[in-house]
């Protein structure tokens, strides 16, 4: 079972809130994407070195697509700054929580290990937004929010204990 956002808070000493920050988000996905991305990158510049803005931001991007994608309807975006950390959150009107695995699936499995090949089968260009998350965030988790669901993402910044 995946954590909560609470659970991640407390589970990587990420250290009190400082700032909190919630959006409703209604626009075209490439607008929205774009707006999204610089307004990540605006909260967390002076709170952390570029590289771990640049996966925030990243992750925050990717959150927001599969939302758009796979629940359809308005998302919101909620971006917390924490004394040693940030999660970012997005909320969609989907309710299955159990939609979305605990594990990311490896695209790699299918490959012969002599050949590298995929059986004449290239990789898929959907499916890669979990392993993306897993990757870059310190932690993640989905959680039922009164809206539908909440998939969020915490990030340790520079200076803390995780």
């Amino acid at each position: 079972m995946l954590p909560t956002a609470a659970e991640l808070i407390r589970e990587l000493t990420l250290g009190p809130m400082v700032d909190h920050h919630a959006f409703a988000l209604v626009a075209e996905e490439e607008e929205l994407l774009t707006w999204a991305r610089e307004t990540v990158r605006r909260l967390l510049k002076d709170r952390a070195d570029e590289a771990r803005i640049d996966d925030t931001v990243l992750v925050a991007t990717e959150l927001l697509t599969n939302a758009i994608q796979h629940a359809g309807g308005p998302v919101s975006l909620t971006v917390d700054l924490y004394e040693k950390g940030v999660t970012v959150g997005v909320v969609d009107r989907g309710r299955d929580t159990t939609a979305i695995p605990t594990e990311p699936a490896s695209y790699l499995a299918g490959l012969d290990e002599m050949t590298g090949a995929t059986g004449g089968e290239s990789l898929p260009e959907d499916g890669r937004g979990l392993s993306l998350i897993s990757a870059f965030a310190t932690g993640w988790g989905v959680e039922p929010a009164r809206e539908g669901k909440i998939v969020t993402a915490a990030f340790c910044l520079a200076g803390s204990a995780a």
